[in-house]
């Protein structure tokens, strides 16, 4: 997948092979950053549990054509969330991933930070990936935004129905009859499944 420009969401029920994924995407990307909620991503050579050696390491980052980061947030995540969302936005340039969004927002709520990458991030040459477990879950603002979706099976009437407010009745189907670790690839721009494919051994 080409991430130029481009808002991903990967959402899909713990297990399912979603963090898979957005380590996939992430890891063909050259500067990334990203907000590990969960501390997971244990393949990120640089992490940091504190805003002060972020910020050290985005300093160094701003010199570098390749770099890999990332913060596992120990006390309030959305304070700590917003810090990294205004260092982003004025150095631009790099590729923002977000484990677990909605520890971050509610379906009616996007923090101003993430918002402001959602809105105008392309004009700083910011891509987001973001992962979550449930559709409903997520922002709609967040997903009225996102370019590619990378769905994995949902089966809950209300998940369902925020696909299909989102991305049609047929994909919704489509996704209630995925198997185990089966995902399809969304893209809102042509409106049409650009991939399909299951994980092995997740």
């Amino acid at each position: 997948m080409d991430l130029q420009n481009k808002v991903v969401g990967v959402v899909g029920r713990k297990g399912s092979g979603k963090s898979r994924i957005f380590q996939r995407i992430l890891q063909r990307c050259p500067r990334v950053l990203v907000f590990d909620t969960m501390g997971e991503h244990g393949w990120i050579p640089n992490r940091f549990n504190s805003l002060e050696g972020v910020g050290r390491f985005l300093a160094w980052a701003s010199l570098q054509d390749k770099y890999a980061g990332s913060l596992v947030p120990q006390d309030e995540i959305e304070p700590a969330f917003s810090q990294i969302a205004e260092w982003v936005y004025d150095q631009g340039g790099m590729t923002l991933g977000v484990e677990e969004v909605p520890f971050l927002c509610s379906p009616a709520y996007v923090p101003p930070g993430l918002d402001r990458i959602v809105r105008l991030g392309r004009h700083h040459e910011i891509d987001l990936i973001y992962t979550g477990q449930r559709m409903a879950e997520v922002a709609r603002r967040l997903t009225a935004a996102t370019d590619v979706f990378i769905l994995f099976q949902h089966t809950e009437p209300r998940d369902l129905d925020a696909i299909v407010a989102r991305c049609g009745r047929e994909i919704a189907e489509q996704v209630s009859e995925l198997p185990a670790h089966g995902w399809l690839e969304w893209n809102a721009v042509s409106r049409a499944v650009s991939k399909t494919g299951k994980l092995l051994g997740v």
